[in-house]
């Protein structure tokens, strides 16, 4: 049986964001959340250093903006993947 966590909002949630251009991924970041406060931080390089992390950490104040957030980074052609 899986369930699924009971999250309390408003929260601080991370991201960790993939692609292969710190500085794309960086530019969308700024993008897609404007002028709402967050930090951002080189997390990783895969070891062949094509693709490289950074941490997103953020405040939501509901599931729906937690998924909207995901969701516009999923859609950006520089990010490979959100986890």
């Amino acid at each position: 049986m899986h369930k699924t966590p009971k999250i309390e909002y408003p929260c601080e949630w991370d991201y960790r964001i993939i692609g292969t251009s710190e500085e794309a991924i960086r530019k969308a970041v700024i993008t897609i959340l404007g002028e709402k406060e967050h930090s951002l931080s080189f997390s990783n390089v895969s070891k062949a250093g094509k693709y490289i992390s950074l941490a997103l950490k953020t405040n939501v104040a509901t599931e729906e903006e937690r998924n909207a957030i995901y969701v516009s980074l999923r859609k950006c052609p520089q990010v490979k993947s959100v986890i």
